[in-house]
């Protein structure tokens, strides 16, 4: 299951300070320059090769986060908490990233992703079988496979959210790919389950 919303928190974008420096790791056999990220909230999280020890919620990203977890529980239909967030800042439109599916802890967790700033592209790509073997990695298994494949590309501009769960991520992966002329973007990324 993935949702997607136009404009739900449109302006809220909060003011993040003293981003955390990227990290250069290896990612599905190429090196990798990751973006400038911050992490808020009550839990741990592990993330592209780094132990995130999170900041505590902001005011302003406590406030988007309350609507974040009203708006996911009133989509899907049980109450949502999130205890982390991982803050990404994307300078330009070439600052991208490649194709990956999420570590979840279980199959009924939620992500729910919130774009800030200048456009983007999400490209969301869905499998025809599973490609991961379970939700609390993020290593896919897309050799020898005789996967069927459909991508969908949505435009994020301010405000935008899109919600996903474990079931999505055993088979889908998602990009931000580059994006030619765009300016600055910042993504807020809730996670519930840890």
């Amino acid at each position: 299951m993935m949702m997607y919303a136009k404009g739900v928190f449109e302006g809220q974008a909060p003011t993040i300070t003293n981003w955390d420096v990227p990290n250069v790791r290896k990612f599905n056999g190429e090196i990798v320059e990751g973006r400038p990220t911050k992490g808020y909230g009550t839990a741990e999280f592990n993330y592209a090769g780094k132990l995130y020890k999170p900041e505590p919620w902001t005011e302003e990203i406590q406030i988007i986060k309350e609507k974040a977890e009203a708006w996911s529980s009133e989509i899907i239909g049980r109450k949502i908490k999130f205890t982390f967030c991982l803050c990404g800042l994307y300078e330009t439109g070439e600052d991208t990233i490649p194709h990956h599916s999420d570590t979840v802890p279980n199959l009924t967790d939620h992500v729910l992703g919130i774009s800030f700033g200048a456009p983007r592209i999400l490209e969301w790509t869905n499998y025809s079988d599973l490609i991961k073997k379970k939700t609390n990695t993020s290593k896919v298994h897309l050799e020898g496979y005789f996967l069927k494949s459909e991508t969908r590309r949505i435009l994020l501009e301010d405000g935008d959210a899109y919600l996903f769960d474990g079931h999505s991520q055993m088979k889908s992966t998602h990009s931000i790919p580059a994006l030619e002329g765009t300016r600055k973007r910042i993504s807020l990324t809730f996670r519930s389950g840890l």
